[in-house]
């Protein structure tokens, strides 16, 4: 249906996970928008950080890019030092700790980084985990 003049336009993202018993089905829009304006309507909100771990991005785009960049840089040194790769609940933890301790920046308006981790370990088999700026990991 169309909207109104005077009706708001519907923004935010939207970043969805489900586990089941074989693995995770992980998803995200692709629009990023400024305020009503959308800036990219082929973004890609969705980003590797390990072998097994993905993270579905929503909040401040630059904000969100540059938590992934960092954990993905501390993953890859956590797992040459321990010569194995990081299972998914370590990379979630960091990631949430990274989003959380980094919250006074922007002129202390904090970071805007609300996250999904999910992906498949040997050692927990499939897992989801949101992230919140507030900085509740909660297993999904």
């Amino acid at each position: 249906t169309m909207r109104g003049k005077n009706e708001a336009p519907h923004t935010g993202t939207t970043i969805v996970a489900c586990e089941y018993d074989g693995g995770v089905v992980l998803g995200a829009d692709t629009r990023v928008s400024t305020g009503i304006y959308v800036s990219n309507r082929a973004s890609d909100k969705m980003v590797a950080l390990n072998d097994c771990s993905i993270m579905c991005r929503s909040g401040s785009a630059a904000d969100t890019e540059a938590l992934a960049g960092y954990v993905r840089h501390i993953i890859s040194q956590h797992e040459m030092e321990l010569d194995e790769r990081a299972d998914v609940k370590t990379v979630a933890t960091i990631t949430n700790q990274l989003g959380y301790q980094n919250k006074g920046m922007n002129n202390g308006a904090g970071m805007s980084a609300y996250t999904i981790v999910g992906g498949w370990d040997a050692r927990r088999g499939a897992q989801v985990y949101a992230c919140t700026a507030g900085g509740n990991m909660i297993k999904e």
